[in-house]
């Protein structure tokens, strides 16, 4: 005959429903974050000024076996890159009307008028808010815009969960703060890195929560 305590702990594993295990071998804490490109240009705004972009596609996998909630804020006007501080760049996120729900590797990632975009948006910040079933793959598309003749260089950029290090070669050794203790929510940062890695930022840009 089991004991008692063994059949309630089976029975306690088998109906917890918030398992976070995951088999992906990129998986962070149950998710997967792959940043692509960068695919762009340059193009003159409405005010007559040339600026560089550059569009970034992300692929983040819900690869937990619970929902989660995704939240990102871009602040859409000027960051100030490091280690010169004189020098910015504008990162804000396309608004998912006018971007492919697929991923097609064609001009711009397949995104609507993206140039017409950039010349009309606002400087204000940009959002966006969803929930991810488990196995669900969203699809992020980013845009970085900067002075032609204040910055040089390839423009790189990565979206990750604060705790991973990003890629070494686009960032410099000490650009990555230092997490202290471990949330149960996951914090998303967004390096940016011009010529890399001579100029570079670090923006905290949201949050991904796991639902009961």
């Amino acid at each position: 005959m089991r004991s008692p305590w063994i059949i309630v702990l089976f029975v306690a594993v088998t109906c917890c429903g918030t398992s976070k295990t995951s088999k992906h071998p990129d998986a962070y804490r149950g998710f997967v974050l792959r940043t692509d490109g960068p695919r762009g240009g340059v193009l003159t705004d409405p005010n007559g000024t040339e600026l560089e972009y550059r569009i970034f596609r992300v692929h983040v996998l819900n690869d937990s076996t619970v929902p989660a909630e995704l939240t990102m804020d871009l602040p859409g006007g000027a960051v100030a890159l490091l280690p010169d501080t004189d020098k910015f760049v504008s990162v804000f996120l396309f608004p998912d009307e006018i971007c492919p729900d697929t991923a097609q590797d064609v001009f711009n990632y397949g995104i609507t008028e993206a140039e017409a975009f950039i010349r009309a948006r606002s400087s204000g910040p940009t959002s966006l808010n969803t929930t991810m079933r488990p196995g669900e793959d969203h699809l992020l598309y980013i845009g970085v815009t900067f002075p032609p003749h204040d910055l040089g260089g390839l423009g790189r950029a990565e979206l990750f969960i604060d705790g991973q290090k990003p890629d070494p070669s686009f960032f410099p050794d000490g650009s990555v703060p230092v997490r202290v203790g471990q949330s149960k929510d996951l914090d998303l940062i967004l390096g940016v890195a011009i010529d890399p890695p001579e100029q570079y930022a670090m923006v905290p840009c949201g949050r991904i929560v796991f639902t009961k």
